[in-house]
C-alpha cells in the first residue's frame, strides 16, 4: 500500500492501489481501449455450475459417470479450450475446493470404527500393502529408468500411492454400489492418502539427509522436527476436532447440526492451513473420532449430504477448469510412463496379493482398476515440495499436474466399470436414466398429458419391460447351511438387510434367515454352539430366476415384508447368484414414473 502524501500526487497512488484490492477480490479492473473487461468472479461460479448442470443431464444420455461430466465441464471453460475462467479466480474458489475434500475425507474417516478395523485387519491391510509397495517400487524404479534422479523418483513413486477420494467416492455413491469390491475400494483409498502423506514427509526427510552437507545439519534437524510437529500437530488437531463436534452434537439439537458441522469444519481447515498442518489427515482423523465417539454419525453425514451436493459440483468444476490440455506434452515419455507404471503397480499388487489370501475373482480383477483416480492429494504434496525446493520437484509437480488429466478423466471411468462387472451396482443403473433426448422427453409430457385424457393407451409399464438380471445385485454371499450360531449373528451384523438365504457347499438355497425371527433366538444363552444356520432357517418360499419379468419382482414383494429376494439360476441345481433388493426396485419404479413411462404402476 502506498503511502499518504500532500497534494495530487497522494491522492493519485491511493486511489490506484484502493482500485488494485478491488481488482483483486472482484476482477474489476481499469481497462483500456480494446481490451476486454474481465468477468465478475459471480459469473464465474454461475458458468461453472451452469455447464455442469448441462454437463449432468448430457451424462445421463452418454452413460458417464457425473464425476467425468463435471470435470469436462470445467477443462472446456479453462485455459486448454475457451479460457473463459480468470485464472485468479481459482484463489478465491480454493476454500470452497479444499473445504469439499475436507467433509469427503471426513466421511472416509467415519467408514472406520474401531470394531471395523479389526475385522479389516486379515483383508483389507494385506491388499493395501501389496498395492502399495508394487506402485511406489514400480514408479520409483522406472521413472529412474526412464532419467529422472533417485530424490524426483522416489517422489514420484510416493505420490502414485495416493488416490483420489473425492472422486473414487462420489463414483461409489452415485451407482449406489455395495459388496465386497465397494468396500474395499473405500477402506484402500482412506489407507493409500494416508500412507501418502506420512510417507512423503519421510521420503522428504530422506531426501534431506541424503543432500545435506555438515553446514546443513540444523536444517535437517529441524526438518525432523517439522516431520513430528506436522503429524502429530495433524493427529492432535483432529482429535480434538473429532471430541468437540460429538460432544456438541450430543447437546445440541439436530437442527443446528448443520450450522454447527460447517462452522467445524471450517474452523479446522483453517487452523490447518494456518499452522501449516495437512488438512487431510486432519479430517481424516476427525471423522475416525466421531465415527468411535458419536452415536450419530449417520444423523452428521446425512446432514453434510445437504450441502455435499452442491460443493462436489464445484469442487470438480473448479478442478477441471484448474487442467492444462498443454502439460499433457510437456511431460512427454516420462509422463507416460508415470501413468503406465502407476497403472500396472495398482492392478498388479492387488492381483498378487489376492491370488495369494484367496480373494474372490471380483476383487482381484476389480478392486485394482477401482483405485486410479488421483487429483487433489498427490496435487496437494507436489505443491508443498515445490515450495521446499523448486530444483528437486518442480519437474515432478509439472509430471503430476500432466496425468491428472488423464487420471481423472479415466479413472471414474474404471471405477464405475469395476463396481459393475463385479456385480455390485445393478445393471438398471447404468442402462436407465430419468432424462432421455430432448425430443424424447417433449414426447412424454404430451404422451402423459393425452394417457390421462384417455385418449392414448399408456406405455408397456418398465416392469415389463425389463428382467430380474437387470436390477439384482450380484455381490451376495450366503450363509453356510452348517454356520453356528456366532457366524449366523457375525453376518447379520455385516449386513444391510432382513433376510438372508441359507446355502448348502453348492451354493443351492435351502432356506431364509429372517432378522425378526432371529432375533428371538439371541436371548437362549445356549445356542451359540448347539443351533446351526439349517436350524434357524425356514423354507426358501421366496425366490427370483434372472429371467423373471421385474413385474414378477413387485408381486412378489407384495406378499412379504422382507427387503430383499434371493435370486437362484434358472436352471437346476438353483444356485444363489444375487439378490434383489426392495429399495432398489422402488427407485427404479419412482424414476419410472417421473419419466412417464410407469403410468400402470401408480399402485407401486
Amino acid at each position: 500500500m502506498g503511502s499518504f502524501l500532500i497534494g495530487d500526487a497522494g491522492v493519485v497512488e491511493v486511489a490506484a492501489d484502493a482500485a488494485a484490492m478491488l481488482s483483486h477480490g472482484e476482477s474489476i479492473v481499469a481497462t483500456s481501449l480494446g481490451q476486454a473487461e474481465p468477468i465478475h468472479i459471480a459469473t464465474t461460479v454461475g458458468l461453472l455450475l451452469a455447464s455442469s448442470l448441462l454437463a449432468g443431464l448430457a451424462s445421463e444420455m452418454l452413460r458417464l459417470p457425473k464425476v467425468t461430466a463435471y470435470l469436462i465441464a470445467g477443462l472446456l471453460l479453462g485455459p486448454s479450450v475457451f479460457d473463459v475462467i480468470p485464472h485468479e479466480h481459482h484463489q478465491f474458489l480454493e476454500p470452497l475446493t479444499k473445504l469439499a475434500m475436507a467433509l469427503v475425507l471426513f466421511y472416509l474417516g467415519t467408514l472406520f470404527p474401531f470394531d471395523q478395523m479389526r475385522r479389516i485387519r486379515k483383508k483389507a491391510i494385506p491388499l493395501s500393502a501389496g498395492e502399495m509397495f508394487f506402485t511406489a517400487l514400480f514408479v520409483t524404479v522406472g521413472i529412474y529408468l526412464l532419467g529422472m534422479s533417485p530424490a524426483q523418483s522416489a517422489l514420484l513413486g510416493t505420490l502414485a500411492i495416493a488416490t483420489a477420494p473425492a472422486t473414487t467416492m462420489f463414483v461409489l455413491r452415485e451407482t449406489n454400489a455395495e459388496g465386497p469390491v465397494t468396500s474395499l475400494t473405500g477402506t484402500l483409498v482412506t489407507l493409500n492418502n494416508l500412507v501418502a502423506v506420512v510417507a512423503f514427509e519421510l521420503v522428504w526427510l530422506g531426501i534431506e539427509l541424503a543432500t545435506a552437507s555438515d553446514a546443513q545439519s540444523l536444517s535437517v534437524g529441524a526438518t525432523l522436527m517439522r516431520l513430528v510437529r506436522s503429524l502429530g500437530g495433524a493427529f492432535s488437531l483432529g482429535l480434538i476436532g473429532g471430541l468437540v463436534m460429538s460432544y456438541a452434537c450430543e447437546i445440541m439439537h439436530t437442527r443446528r447440526w448443520l450450522v454447527l458441522l460447517v462452522g467445524m469444519a471450517s474452523l479446522l481447515l483453517g487452523l490447518s492451513e494456518s499452522w501449516s498442518l495437512p488438512y487431510m489427515l486432519v479430517f481424516l482423523v476427525v471423522g475416525v473420532v466421531v465415527v468411535n465417539s458419536s452415536s450419530g454419525t449417520q444423523k452428521i453425514t446425512a446432514q453434510l449430504d445437504s450441502i455435499g451436493g452442491l460443493l462436489t459440483v464445484v469442487f470438480f468444476s473448479v478442478h477441471g477448469s484448474e487442467l492444462d490440455l498443454s502439460l499433457l506434452a510437456d511431460v512427454g515419455v516420462i509422463g507416460a510412463g508415470y501413468v503406465v507404471l502407476r497403472s500396472v503397480g495398482k492392478v498388479f499388487g492387488i492381483w498378487v496379493v489376492a491370488s495369494r489370501t484367496g480373494a474372490s475373482p471380483e476383487i482381484r480383477t476389480w478392486l485394482g482398476p477401482a483405485l486410479l483416480a488421483q487429483a487433489g492429494v498427490a496435487i496437494s504434496l507436489s505443491a508443498t515440495a515445490t515450495s521446499r525446493n523448486p530444483d528437486i520437484a518442480g519437474h515432478v509437480q509439472t509430471i503430476v499436474l500432466g496425468t491428472v488429466v488423464v487420471f481423472e478423466i479415466f479413472g471414474p471411468l474404471l471405477t464405475r466399470a469395476a463396481v459393475l462387472r463385479s456385480g455390485e451396482m445393478p445393471i438398471a443403473n447404468s442402462i436407465h436414466h430419468t432424462f432421455g433426448t430432448p425430443l424424447s422427453a417433449l414426447r412424454n409430457v404430451f404422451t402423459r398429458l393425452a394417457g390421462s385424457a384417455g385418449l392414448l393407451n399408456k406405455k408397456t409399464a418398465l416392469s415389463e419391460r425389463m428382467r430380474v438380471e437387470q436390477v439384482m445385485r450380484r455381490s451376495v454371499e450366503g450363509i453356510a447351511e452348517n454356520a453356528d450360531f456366532n457366524e449366523v449373528v457375525h453376518f447379520v451384523e455385516h449386513s444391510h438387510d432382513n433376510t438372508f438365504p441359507v446355502v448348502d457347499d453348492d451354493r443351492c438355497v435351502v432356506g431364509l434367515i429372517r432378522f425378526d425371527l432371529l432375533n428371538q433366538a439371541f436371548f437362549d444363552p445356549t445356542s451359540d454352539h448347539l443351533v446351526r444356520a439349517g436350524d434357524l432357517a425356514t423354507p426358501p418360499d421366496l425366490l427370483l430366476y434372472p429371467s423373471q419379468p421385474v413385474r414378477a419382482a413387485v408381486d412378489l414383494f407384495r406378499q412379504t415384508s422382507d427387503d430383499c429376494v434371493a435370486v437362484v439360476t434358472d436352471e437346476a441345481p438353483h444356485r444363489l447368484i444375487a439378490t434383489v433388493r426392495r429399495s432398489d426396485l422402488t427407485s427404479l419404479l419412482i424414476r419410472d414414473r417421473k419419466a412417464g413411462l410407469g403410468g400402470s404402476e401408480s399402485s407401486e
